[in-house]
């Protein structure tokens, strides 16, 4: 009989597997049904929708995934849910009617972001399931919702050939999913029947405000190229950057599989005090990505362009150099984001803040002068350069305040 720990870890790791290979195979369905310059619609408005979906989390869940402790009711977390993904959709309303969109773009954002924001309130019984050391809950509901959606998209592009109508199925089939592997586990452990307590609501908002603005500067300068690109090039050439952007994805999914599940293990150091055993892990962790970015870049320089160019049915031999730029990238975006669930979790969120108001001001200037004067490797570099800093600035502020902590 399998235990329930290896349960959960393997549930965990197909549901987030599940998840991060979602963007690339959507783009590989509309590359290889509506061509390369419909991926550039689609993937300017899939990442559009993906930063309105921070909006939607808040930074909400990654408190509420790591509060063991249970300071905050479950009935707190789901109003705050309400009230954000109302919030993520508002701010998908201005954009879709003042964003400057092309109407295609325009009108798969609209259905992109109802798509996420689901994906957002089902984060609320995600983060619930991991919160209760229930990693198999959590991953069968990240997995089921992702894999039909996915499937019931592609059945639809293929079919009818209609990428409006192939969203829109995607965004009835992740609801109806949603009840049935979130929602109704959710209810069966009695978390909805679990009442709040006054005041705090507000006082959960506040906690989380820096982590919202955080997770949101850092999904803008991850993606801040594409909007560069986006602005200066064709949909074609926005096509290609999607495609080639791709692999810094697989870096950090991978790098999560080994992370995600040892949350517990920081969490217990934590709690303990064991700062000394808390750096050792954290300096792990950077070695296995280190050497996963290695490994990567190496692969994509020998065979990478014409992998990709096989399955997107694109011609991606001139753009070697850029590929290895984005999938060195990668890595530097799988440690920052490791290096960020640690800073959530030793609770210094007004750092986390810090570190992305300095760089984002950084990643622009930097992005448009590369952008406009190399194109789409200008796009590459710039993703290097400000992941690289985003990076450093997270792993000096965790190791100063994790030494600090040891010596006192």
């Amino acid at each position: 009989m399998m235990s329930e720990n290896r349960k959960g870890v393997i549930w965990n790791t197909l549901g987030s597997g599940m998840f991060a290979a979602n963007s690339v195979l959507l783009l590989l369905i509309v590359s290889r049904l509506f061509g390369v310059a419909a991926v550039g619609d689609f993937g300017i408005a899939f990442t559009t929708a993906q930063i309105l979906y921070i909006i939607g989390l808040f930074g909400i869940n990654h408190f509420q995934m790591t509060d063991y402790a249970e300071q905050y009711s479950f009935a707190s977390y789901r109003t705050a849910k309400w009230i954000t993904t109302a919030a993520m959709i508002c701010g998908c309303l201005v954009l879709f009617f003042f964003g400057g969109n092309t109407p295609q773009q325009a009108w798969l954002l609209l259905l992109l972001t109802l798509y996420m924001a689901i994906h957002s309130f089902a984060e609320l019984y995600q983060s619930r399931f991991f919160q209760q050391n229930r990693l198999d809950l959590c991953g069968k509901s990240l997995f089921y919702r992702t894999f039909f959606s996915l499937c019931c998209f592609a059945i639809l592009s293929a079919t009818i050939h209609n990428l409006y109508i192939a969203s829109a199925g995607m965004v009835l089939t992740n609801l109806v999913t949603m009840y049935i592997w979130s929602f109704c586990p959710s209810k069966a452990m009695g978390a909805e029947n679990r009442m709040g307590k006054k005041g705090q609501l507000l006082l959960l908002f506040q906690t989380t405000i820096p982590l919202a603005v955080s997770l949101f500067l850092m999904n803008v300068m991850a993606n801040l190229s594409k909007y560069v690109v986006n602005y200066y090039e064709s949909n074609t050439v926005q096509g290609y950057f999607n495609i080639l952007f791709l692999p810094t994805q697989v870096i950090n999914l991978l790098s999560g599989f080994v992370f995600k599940p040892l949350l517990n293990q920081y969490g217990v150091a934590a709690g303990e005090k064991d700062f000394s055993r808390f750096q050792k892990l954290y300096g792990r962790h950077l070695l296995f990505i280190a050497g996963l970015t290695v490994l990567f870049c190496l692969g994509g320089c020998l065979i990478g362009t014409q992998v990709l160019g096989f399955f997107y049915a694109a011609d991606l031999s001139p753009y070697r150099l850029e590929l290895f730029l984005t999938i060195l990238s990668g890595g530097f975006i799988a440690a920052g984001s490791m290096s960020y669930y640690l800073l959530v979790m030793l609770r210094k969120q007004m750092w986390i803040f810090l570190n992305y108001a300095v760089n984002i001001g950084i990643g622009i200037a930097v992005s448009v002068v590369l952008v406009q004067n190399f194109s789409i490797l200008g796009g590459a570099l710039s993703i290097v350069i400000s992941q690289a800093l985003l990076f450093l600035g997270s792993a000096a502020i965790l190791v100063f305040f994790l030494r600090r902590s040891a010596n006192g």
